[in-house]
């Protein structure tokens, strides 16, 4: 059976009210509750808070049943919490605006677990996509949540990667949980849901606004010891994370780019006026919090002699399909089988525009 209190929550939060006025009208009362007889009673304060829209909202609150959301939060395994509740995410209450309520799927455990926030592009070239994947392969792999938004690019690849390295992560949504956005990461979300923490304060049925991930970001940042920005244009909506971030005193880190390059621009900008600390590798950020990475045995690769000699070749940096038939002297069709061979092993990658690297 769901409170008084917190039906008060919920029915407020389904009226896609701004934050402060539902602040407002909740720290009017001295329980949340009380809220529900002015309602009815056509308070002066209610009047004035929802103007307009005061009849519309209490036709709304005649026809909405409780025991029927209630059915809707056990048929689709939906938790929520307030901030009155005991298993309220303790790091959350250093924000200015704390979430109010909380709706989640999956382990809300884990809000209260070492996190990291890896955030970024939603378009990364090929180098942010691959330094993304690196970070937060090391991170998960030493033990933190990978926290991050479950947008496309940078927050899609560290929450993939979290869940392939049997990592823990969460995705804090923009959105309400029955209203995924974008459509793409719809299966990650379900994944997401079984292994790690989906979780959002807005009620259920909220479509995506343009305010609520900016909003959103304040969250990720909260739930992390640290941010790490990996590839971000210079006004990349993951900058936000990195205000929230450096407003509650934690770790920025930056992973520079190329200078030319505009898909770096804000991550270099960061760096370069002392907002976050430049990290060119996991160790950086391991160090940072006291952590010895734990490095596993690899396996002595087997190579004959020429793909020994691309493999070598390719360790100081990328190198195209040409340079490397130039330098290794192969047949254009020896030096596709060494190459078909390498990338089917894993040892090498192909990168767009016919480009190579380890």
């Amino acid at each position: 059976m769901i409170s008084l209190d917190d039906r008060a929550y919920i029915f407020l939060s389904a009226l896609e009210l701004s934050y402060k006025k539902m602040s407002d009208i909740i720290s009017h009362y001295e329980k949340p509750g009380d809220f529900f007889d002015d309602f009815l009673k056509n308070d002066e304060f209610l009047l004035n808070e929802f103007g307009s829209n005061f009849q519309k909202y209490k036709t709304r609150y005649e026809k909405f049943s409780f025991e029927t959301f209630e059915k809707y939060l056990d048929n689709n395994n939906v938790g929520y919490v307030t901030i009155q509740s005991e298993n309220y995410p303790q790091s959350l209450l250093n924000l200015q605006q704390p979430p109010l309520i909380l709706y989640y799927k999956g382990d809300l455990k884990l809000a209260n677990t070492k996190g990291i926030a890896i955030v970024g592009t939603r378009n990364p070239s090929f180098y942010g996509k691959d330094v993304t994947y690196k970070f937060a392969k090391g991170l998960s792999e030493s033990g933190f949540t990978i926290v991050s938004g479950l947008s496309t690019g940078v927050d899609k690849i560290s929450h993939e990667t979290a869940l392939k390295t049997n990592g823990k992560t969460i995705a804090v949504l923009g959105n309400g949980l029955e209203k995924m956005y974008p459509a793409i990461n719809y299966n990650l979300s379900k994944e997401i849901a079984q292994k790690g923490l989906l979780i959002t304060e807005y009620y259920p049925t909220y479509t995506a606004r343009s305010y609520s991930f900016p909003a959103r970001n304040r969250i990720i940042a909260a739930l992390s010891k640290g941010v790490l920005i990996t590839e971000a244009a210079q006004k990349s909506g993951s900058l936000y994370t990195k205000d929230y971030a450096l407003e509650l005193g934690l770790d920025v880190f930056s992973v520079p780019g190329n200078i030319t390059s505009l898909n770096s621009k804000g991550t270099n900008n960061i760096i370069k006026f002392g907002h976050a600390q430049c990290v060119t590798c996991v160790e950086d950020i391991l160090n940072n919090y006291g952590i010895h990475k734990v490095e596993k045995k690899q396996e002595k690769l087997q190579l004959n002699f020429d793909e020994q000699i691309i493999y070598n070749y390719l360790q100081s940096s990328e190198k195209s399909f040409d340079e490397l038939q130039y330098y290794t002297n192969l047949s254009v069709q020896s030096l596709n089988t060494c190459l078909t061979t390498m990338q089917i092993r894993g040892i090498i990658k192909k990168l767009p525009g016919n480009y190579y690297s380890v």
